[in-house]
């Protein structure tokens, strides 16, 4: 492929594609700042296409052979069939309109869109040069490329997905109509494992099967609870769910058994699409068997989602024997008017086997409200006190940030020298002054330098923003935090206690968990705010604020908080790998 003549500013490379020395004007690319992008589903479409490892992999050659310039990788795990179904794309849209880059480097044009949408808007980006340049595996996309190639090329990837679809859809029914259930089996059945796809059905697991069939047997006596058919599969029988590549086989949870009990599946009914339909599979019991299964269980018809929603179920744990909290609401008569008055309260789930919760007491929703929202009025700041905060803070940015420059500098120059010696040394084995042994093993040292000078470049380059962001996100949710519990429906409680902590636990009404240890140091602030309050609501300006002795203070505390957002963002740097 002959390199495109660039205009209007130009750079002289003196290697061509081969490596062999020439001269030759080149589009400048430095002046583009890309994005590294890798989607892949788990849709039929996208299961045989490359995982997002090796995409970004294959990208990264793209990038040190063009050598451009990357300032972000993101990846999504959508589907592109469905339009804005992707947070990371459009965030990454948005980041490019507002000028931090101006090109996308992709493994496959397809993995950025499949749907007329969202291509009509990248098409746009690209044809008024809000986006420059888009590099693939095959080939380089630019502002000024005919729009009837890209066109062509995108509707070919949405019309393969709107196909696909069908086909998928239409695969699906008629496997439905041939009453077998394009669902994941059951605990007693298995799908097979054809070769032939479309062919797979349900079948009987043979060492689960009986196991199962017991169970049922064991409520139709209507002499065992739940948890004692639970207790005898595992520890009579040695019941062990199914082991998968990702996790090993467990003993039988009560909740699975419980929904074994009310699903129609075992009587080889199934749902499909909202739906019941007939199964031509094994059933394990018969309808009459399955109707007195409910009838014991207090059902008389098929199993209904429930409507109550609870903020602090699925949080926390009981203290004294480790089961779930869980809530119930009750109904109860006020006696001195006749009403009924509906409670909602928490209290152990007591479902450890024949194990018996000391913790007999129960804790109101307003009860539990008041213990959660006195912990975080202990982390609340007012608007004025968290900007001082904000900006005391920020002023460290930039004698760090100069700081950072610097080191920017010296590992670009450690790069050029590093791209200098490989330079050189193809020359010394064009010219055989290197046998190929050789040549390699140098090559693979350089290279791996290289790869850990341009990691360590490209981590620094966001450390700084990273932690100003981090920092203001903090802030901004201490920012009135009680006010906003105690105003906010159930979703956003839930929320706000999963960001303040985990490790949630309950016991005689109190409450404790673990938390993040910059919340100490917003703890700190605000105990010295309440402290010189007073003197702090006479103070107007942050010029003035500036000369208490309050700033050197909360400037020594924002350092601390800083390095416990390094620490924890290091953290689980090192749990992901």
């Amino acid at each position: 492929m002959y390199p495109k003549w660039g205009n209007p500013s130009f750079v002289f490379d003196n290697k061509n594609e081969f490596g062999l020395p020439h001269f030759g004007l080149f589009m400048d690319k430095e002046k583009i700042n890309y994005f590294i992008y890798a989607r892949k589903s788990t849709e039929g479409e996208d299961r045989q296409s490359l995982s997002i490892a090796s995409q970004v992999e294959d990208d990264l050659k793209i990038q040190a052979r063009e050598r451009l310039t990357v300032v972000d990788t993101i990846t999504d795990s959508a589907s592109a069939k469905i339009p804005f179904n992707r947070p990371n794309y459009s965030a990454m849209l948005k980041r490019i309109k507002q000028g931090e880059a101006s090109g996308i480097i992709v493994w496959k044009i397809d993995r950025l869109a499949r749907n007329h949408l969202e291509w009509g808007e990248l098409m746009h980006l690209l044809q008024t040069g809000v986006i420059k340049s888009i590099w693939s595996t095959q080939r380089e996309y630019q502002t000024k490329d005919s729009a009837l190639l890209i066109s062509l090329e995108a509707s070919m990837a949405t019309q393969f997905s709107v196909d696909l679809s069908a086909i998928v859809k239409r695969g699906l029914e008629k496997k439905v109509a041939m009453g077998q259930p394009p669902l994941i089996a059951r605990t007693g059945y298995l799908n097979t494992k054809l070769s032939e796809r479309g062919s797979n059905t349900i079948v009987p697991d043979p060492v689960r099967w009986e196991l199962m069939r017991k169970a049922f047997d064991l409520m139709l006596t209507r002499k065992y609870t739940m948890i004692e058919i639970t207790s005898i599969l595992n520890n009579e029988h040695n019941f062990r769910t199914r082991a998968t590549n990702k996790r090993p086989g467990s003993p039988l949870a009560i909740s699975v058994l419980h929904r074994a009990f009310t699903d129609p599946f075992y009587t080889a009914h199934f749902y499909y699409k909202g739906k019941l339909h007939k199964g031509t599979y094994k059933p394990m019991i018969t309808l009459e068997e399955f109707d007195s299964i409910q009838e014991i269980l207090g059902r008389k018809t098929k199993a209904k989602p429930h409507s109550h929603h609870f903020a602090f179920t699925g949080l926390m744990t009981c203290g004294c024997c480790g089961c779930a909290i869980t809530a119930s609401k009750k109904l109860k008569k006020i006696k001195a008017t006749g009403e009924y008055k509906l409670y909602s309260f928490y209290h152990c789930t007591k479902r450890k086997g024949s194990a018996v919760c000391a913790d007999k007491r129960y804790t109101t929703e307003k009860e539990m409200e008041g213990l959660i929202q006195q912990e975080l009025e202990r982390l609340s700041l007012i608007p004025k006190w968290k900007k001082w905060a904000v900006d005391t803070i920020k002023l460290d940015y930039d004698d760090e940030l100069i700081h950072q420059q610097k080191i920017l500098q010296d590992l670009g120059k450690e790069e050029q020298k590093i791209l200098s010696e490989l330079d050189n040394l193809l020359d010394l084995r064009i010219t055989n002054e290197l046998n190929e042994e050789k040549y390699n093993q140098k090559k693979a040292e350089r290279e791996l330098k290289l790869f850990q000078v341009q990691e360590k470049y490209r981590r620094l380059e966001k450390d700084v923003s990273g932690w100003i962001r981090q920092i203001e996100e903090i802030f901004d949710f201490a920012e009135n935090i009680g006010e906003r519990f105690k105003n906010g429906d159930w979703r956003l409680q839930k929320s706000i206690c999963q960001y303040v902590g985990w490790n949630w636990t309950l016991k005689s009404k109190k409450l404790t968990f673990s938390r993040h240890e910059w919340f100490y140091d917003i703890e700190q602030l605000r105990n010295h705010y309440e402290q010189e309050k007073e003197r702090l609501e006479l103070i107007e300006t942050f010029e003035e604020y500036r000369q208490t002795a309050s700033f050197d203070l909360v400037r020594s505390i924002g350092c601390g908080l800083r390095e416990h957002i390094r620490a924890d963002t290091m953290n689980k740097i090192k749990n992901s790998k």
